[in-house]
Parts: C-alpha cells; structure tokens; sequence
C-alpha cells in the first residue's frame, strides 16, 4: 500500500492520481483514495471512480464537496460495488509465516552455532517471546485492515502499542530465564533456512504475477498498464516489491551480521 514515489521502476509505472481528476480539490481526492485503499479497493477500480467524479465536476461545476459529500463517507459507500474478495493470497499469507519463523529460527541458531557453544539454551523467555512474534503476525493477517486503520488514523496510538509490544518480548525474554532443555544449533539454523527459502518462493509467485503492484490508474491507463504487463511476460513488480519478497531473508542476514560485529567488540 505504500507507492513508489519518483521515477517508476517497473512496466506498471506509478500514476499520479490526483491527475486524474484535475478539476476535484485535492484534499478531497487524497482523503477518498486512502479510505478506498483500507477498505482493500483495488488500484484500477480507484481509477473509475476518481474519472467518474472529475467527470460530473467537470461538466457541472458543482464543488466536489457538494456533490459527493465527505470523502470517507462516499468512499464507504462506493467501495461494496468495487470491491473485489479473495484478493488476498492466502500462499502469500503463509509465505509470510514461514518467513517470521524461519527468520527467528535462523537467527538464535546461527548466533550460537556461529560465535556460542553450538548449543541451543531453551529457555521459557524464548519460547514466550517466539509466541508473542506468531501472536503479531496473526493479529496483522486476521485484522490487517483493522491494523492499517490505526496506524494511518490513530499513529500515537499505534506506536505506543508497538512500544508495548516491544517491551513485553524483551521483558519475557529477560525475566523468564529457567532453561528447559538444550537444541543443537545446526540443524535449528538448517530449518530456519529452509523456511526462508520456502517463504521467498511462495511471496515470489505474487511477485512475479505483479501482485504487489497495484497502481491507481484511470480507464485510459488501464490499457496501457495491462499491456505493459503482458509485454513484461512474468509481469514482474518493481524494487519495492521484490525487496518486500526478500524482506525476511535480508533482516536474518542484518540480524547475524549485527550479532558478529557485538562479538568482535567484546
């Protein structure tokens, strides 16, 4: 949901969406789009609305407000007709989970099979705060719009739950510190790896079926866009979403090369 902003870097290049409706105010425009994008409107069908409303401004003269009313309201009361269900891949959802996974697996095992023992020490704070990262995707999977419409409506607030939420792993990690058994750290980092290599190959199936790229576009770009895509063959999204697709693999590598550069220093 963030768009590139600048020089596009795909065969789905980016429009500029208030252009679309030249002769609507831009606040309006700008305010009916975002409430379009959390009610999981898709990009194209965007693009008709915003050509239908420029069009009645356009010929009328009537401001927008007057019109269309509030643009959350009639963003809400466009959006059941254009939506679409069963967007959401639900292997793109799973890719994710693996990757969480396979990121946190790969990481304790890697630290200690790398610069510790190469033994694995379980402990309850661990196995609390692998829950309470399941916990967050789950939340973030189940209620994503509910998630989104917090952190763009109420940011304080969803910061401040992030700061909680932070806080309590770190905390469960420090204060429950009874070690429970003992894991080689070898064929742990092996699984996290495979996991990493299973989440890549399923968000890249999205990826490359240009599922990440999901641009606002008006009647006469849809065309364009759509041909664009076929003449790309696999459709391939831009850099944002190939660095999305490989996001899990890039912050275990960050997460390890971190945790050697702290060994060198002690």
């Amino acid at each position: 949901m963030n768009p590139m902003r600048g020089r596009p870097t795909s065969p789905t290049a980016r429009v500029d969406y208030a252009r679309l409706a030249p002769s609507v105010a831009k606040d309006w425009v700008e305010e009916f789009v975002l409430e379009q994008r959390l009610l999981g409107v898709p990009g194209p069908f965007i693009g008709d609305a915003l050509a239908l409303v420029e069009s009645h401004v356009a010929e009328s003269g009537e401001p927008v407000r007057e019109a269309f009313g509030d643009p959350k309201a009639y963003a809400r009361q466009a959006a059941p007709s254009r939506r679409i269900e069963g967007d959401r891949d639900p292997w793109w959802l799973v890719g994710l989970g693996l990757g969480l996974v396979g990121m946190f697996l790969t990481g304790v095992g890697a630290d200690e099979w790398l610069f510790g023992s190469g033994q694995i020490e379980v402990t309850a704070g661990l196995l609390v705060s692998g829950g309470l990262l399941l916990a967050a995707f789950a939340v973030l999977v189940l209620a994503t719009d509910a998630v989104l419409r917090l952190s763009v409506e109420r940011t304080r607030t969803f910061l401040g739950v992030c700061a909680v939420y932070c806080a309590a792993v770190v905390a469960a990690h420090l204060a429950l510190g009874d070690g429970i058994g003992r894991w080689s750290a070898v064929p742990v980092t092996a699984v996290g790896v495979g996991l990493l290599v299973l989440s890549t190959v399923l968000q890249s199936r999205r990826a490359s079926h240009g599922g990440l790229d999901d641009p606002i576009v008006g009647p006469a770009q849809q065309t364009e866009v759509e041909g664009a895509r076929a003449a790309a063959g696999s459709g391939a999204a831009g850099l944002l979403g190939w660095l999305t697709v490989f996001l899990f693999p890039i912050l275990t590598v960050l997460m390890v090369a971190l945790s050697w550069v702290l060994h060198l220093l002690a």
